[in-house]
């Protein structure tokens, strides 16, 4: 199997101009606005607002090419669940997490770049809601809520974002409460032709974001071929990853610190750490906050794993 070089930064600034200034090692220099980079609230982990604490990065290399292996080494996409009949666990998250070898955040990470790579789409031909005259005797809620969705997602931004308010209002978010809230934004702020103008930009990021929420509002409405399409097409699009991608830089705000992270197998890693205004650090203060965030990030990898298995547990037992 041949490997991809993994990008690799030689040299990351916080400038006095609040940009972070970017090296890699093969000397492409780049500049990275703040307000554009993702914003880590490092107290998500001692709040625990949210199930599991979400960051979108890229993927080391190890972790892609341990999935490629394990793709390598079966004829399809299946899911062997031992003493475990799948029609009963048939959800998308189900089907997924065994192929995906991690994690709640590596499945949602997953997800994205499918879709930021335009590998996954929801409006695919697959995903298309077969025409129908039928109704159920008596109505029932689910079936005015989705009634005209021509897919098996809200697709229309005044769907998925009345969806979207049902679910919250209900208290049905479920997983959804694990998105980063500007993602939620963005959706709920974002008219339809907007949408549409972001494709045509290709702005694929941006869309992403939409896209994954969309997902996850119309995935218990899927049925075992919808689920295994997606399937496929979120492991084809990592067998096509890119590991040249522009390294991932988060913000942690409160330590005033630039944060180029990756996830592995394990879970999220600090690559390189860096200050503003670091040339009036001592040395001391460097030390200790690069001590803070990594273990900050240590206990958030280790909420994480206890959350996920509490959800796999569940999930066996239902």
């Amino acid at each position: 199997m041949a490997q991809q070089q993994q990008t690799t930064i030689k040299q990351m600034t916080w400038g006095p101009d609040y940009q972070v200034y970017l090296k890699l090692e093969n000397d492409s220099s780049y500049k990275l606005q703040i307000e554009q980079l993702f914003h880590a609230n490092p107290d998500d982990i001692f709040n625990r607002k949210t199930e599991f604490v979400y960051y979108p990065v890229n993927f080391e290399q190890s972790y892609i090419d341990s999935l490629l292996y394990h793709k390598s080494s079966q004829e399809d996409y299946t899911v062997d669940i031992p003493h475990q009949p799948l029609i009963r666990k048939i959800t998308l998250w189900g089907v997924m997490k065994e192929s995906i070898d991690g994690g709640w955040v590596h499945f949602i990470n997953c997800l994205l770049y499918s879709f930021e790579t335009r590998q996954l789409e929801l409006t695919a031909p697959l995903l298309m809601r077969p025409e129908s005259k039928w109704k159920p005797k008596p109505m029932t809620q689910t079936y005015k809520r989705t009634r005209k969705w021509k897919y098996y997602f809200p697709v229309e931004q005044k769907y998925a974002q009345k969806e979207f308010k049902i679910r919250k209002n209900n208290n049905q978010l479920g997983d959804l409460a694990s998105i980063p809230q500007g993602y939620i934004d963005l959706m709920m702020q974002t008219s339809e032709s907007e949408y549409q103008d972001m494709i045509k930009r290709r702005e694929f990021h941006k869309v992403a974001c939409i896209d994954l929420i969309k997902l996850m509002l119309g995935s218990p409405y899927l049925s075992e071929a919808q689920i295994n399409y997606i399937k496929s097409r979120v492991m084809q699009s990592i067998a096509k990853y890119n590991a040249n991608r522009m390294p991932t830089v988060l913000v942690f705000d409160k330590y005033q610190a630039a944060v180029a992270m990756t996830l592995d197998e394990q879970g999220y890693k600090a690559d390189k750490i860096v200050f503003l205004n670091e040339d009036k650090l001592t040395g001391e203060e460097i030390f200790q906050k690069t001590i803070i965030i990594k273990g900050i990030i240590a206990l958030i990898n280790e909420a994480n794993k206890k959350a996920f298995q509490e959800h796999l547990n569940s999930f066996y037992k239902q």
